[in-house]
């Protein structure tokens, strides 16, 4: 490009311009927000509006040099133009508001004539909760008022809502014909009187779930649910011969605890592996089995509960190191498992929030200590982890791997959860679909981490695949060898045989999932037991056995975060 040299009278002319109305070329950058990709999965909401342009026009040596200045620019998420939201949309409706331009001044949110209250998130967006969405037409106005003497503007969106009606959740396939077994669809049909399968009728059971017996040759499954008012939601599933393949990108990961990271030398080995191109993946741990947060967290829970006292990292710098190095950051939440808020809420008269023995007169005694389990039953216990996952996702985490996300190991008839209506492991569904939902206008993917044995007990524990896997992008069983008992899938002694039993219990996780969308990525064994020594060579056997198995990489998982470098593939040939 050809430069341009100013007098010193048009040099004082632009300083002049630069003051009223901001260097533009430098302040875009920080002004503007990044454009985020769509989720790649569930469609998101996201709509950027440009409110106002202007163009600067400045006289130099007899040329007009114009640019197209963009003074004010707004992105807001949550709704589109038009859009209609069913009852599910409407349990915990959000809208973000991202002003930005060097000419953006105040914001209001107004949703049917009425202002909203917003508050900030870690991302700098304004987040609006309404309360006051009506039944059929609505309208929300969000407007920006100018600064430097330009003009306000503003934004409408019109949308309707229609709560009436059940609503289907399935996966969009399923495979037939796997040999020696029945094909059966799994689902869940919320506010449904009955529902119907190419026609027949199909029995709902306790929670909404219902199991469809799928003929020999059929192609595809006709769902008809209806209400008590007989209003009716219909998808259609495909039978597939072959499922899609999901889509999730390649993985080689470890995890490493927050007290991990804030130790130099453990998080030094970490990032020498993500250097020498072994590991595309780090697990950092947003909360652990403790309770605590990692970091000094701005959900109001976290706060008030003291689970933030004692950070270890700061996300955003963290972060930005890793993805530095070209490596995604995944951000584990251990769920129900939470010994600060069990003991807050015991403390604090809240047992509604806690997993109570049988009796229901104190917390459930278990392996984990007194007041250790957290209700899956509970609103705010539910909430307090998609919080903690949105805004992890607003500090730049890439992925929300859930963990715990299960009820308590043993008999169910020894455990009160106040308020559960429906079994455990909808339960779990549904608060697993409602992070989807959470995080359905942001590109960050939601796994969720099960035990080995949910694939053939779901009920022991709550975690029920089939009815896991539509909403979520990936499933990460914890197969490790030294947890499946003598003679599981046909091992003698899994934890000396760790390829043959990784291969075998991967197989039943990657039937279930099949059509759903999901991807399995399973957590392998890099840390010894009492009787056997684990190193390079055990990793190296799981490594390729679930590469055999076709899943989509894998975790490490060590607690001391110490992990065998020799054994992790060099690329993915070397796998």
């Amino acid at each position: 490009m050809a430069r341009v040299q100013t007098t010193g009278r048009q040099t004082e002319m632009i300083r002049q311009m630069r003051n009223l109305y901001g260097d533009a070329s430098r302040r875009e950058r920080s002004y503007y927000a990044p454009a985020r990709r769509t989720h790649r999965r569930r469609p998101g909401r996201r709509g950027t509006i440009v409110l106002v342009g202007a163009v600067a026009a400045l006289g130099i040596g007899g040329v007009v040099v114009a640019k197209t200045i963009e003074w004010v620019d707004v992105t807001v998420t949550g709704v589109d133009e038009g859009q209609v939201l069913r009852r599910f949309d409407v349990e915990g409706f959000t809208i973000r508001v991202a002003p930005s331009g060097p000419a953006a001044g105040d914001v209001r949110v107004e949703l049917n004539g009425e202002e909203v209250a917003t508050t900030t998130n870690a991302a700098g967006e304004l987040v609006a909760r309404p309360d006051n969405l009506a039944e059929g037409p609505n309208e929300l106005v969000v407007t920006v008022d100018g600064r430097y003497v330009l003009g306000g503007t503003e934004v409408r969106r019109t949308f309707t809502v229609n709560t009436a009606g059940p609503v289907l959740s399935v996966p969009r396939q399923i495979i037939s014909s796997v040999p020696g077994r029945v094909t059966v669809l799994r689902g869940l049909a919320d506010n449904a009187v009955s529902l119907s399968a190419n026609g027949s009728p199909v029995e709902l059971e306790p929670g909404g779930q219902f199991r469809v017996f799928v003929p020999q040759a059929t192609t595809a499954i006709e769902l008809e649910a209806l209400d008590v008012k007989g209003n009716p939601d219909r998808v259609t599933v495909a039978v597939m011969d072959e499922p899609d393949a999901p889509e999730h990108p390649h993985t080689v990961g470890v995890h490493i605890s927050a007290e991990g990271w804030a130790d130099p030398a453990l998080r030094e080995d970490v990032l020498e592996m993500a250097r020498a191109g072994r590991i595309n993946v780090v697990q950092l741990d947003i909360k652990d089995e403790s309770g605590q947060v990692g970091y000094d967290s701005d959900v109001a829970m976290a706060d008030e509960i003291g689970a933030t006292n004692g950070a270890f990292y700061d996300p955003e710098q963290a972060i930005d190191e890793l993805h530095g190095l070209g490596v995604r950051v995944v951000g584990r939440i251990v769920c129900f498992l939470d010994p600060v808020l069990a003991k807050w809420a015991w403390d604090n008269g809240r047992p509604e929030l806690v997993v109570l023995s049988g009796s229901g007169s104190s917390p459930l005694a278990n392996d984990y200590g007194t007041a250790a389990f957290t209700s899956v039953a509970n609103d705010e216990v539910r909430q307090y982890q998609i919080d903690l996952a949105v805004e992890a996702v607003g500090y730049g985490f890439d992925e929300i791997l859930y963990d715990y996300v299960r009820r308590p190991e043993g008999d169910l008839s020894e455990m009160t959860f106040t308020g559960l209506d429906v079994p455990p492991e909808v339960a779990v569904a549904r608060f697993v679909e409602s992070t989807s939902r959470a995080l359905d206008d942001t590109e960050a993917e939601l796994g969720i981490s099960v035990f080995g044995v949910a694939a053939t007990k779901p009920e022991d524990i709550g975690q029920d695949i089939g009815l896991l896997a539509p909403f979520v992008d990936y499933v990460s069983p914890m197969v490790y060898p030294s947890h499946w008992g003598s003679g599981q899938y046909g091992v003698d002694d899994p934890v000396r045989q760790p390829g043959a039993i990784v291969e075998r219990s991967l197989a039943d996780f990657h039937r279930l999932v099949a059509g759903s969308g999901a991807a399995v990525v399973p957590w392998l064994q890099d840390f010894s037991t009492a009787d056997v020594a684990y190193g390079g060579p055990e990793v190296r056997a799981q490594i390729k056995a679930a590469w055999r198995t076709g899943s989509s990489g894998f975790i490490l998982w060590n607690s001391g975060s110490v992990y065998h470098e020799e054994a992790l593939p060099r690329d993915r040939a070397d796998g």
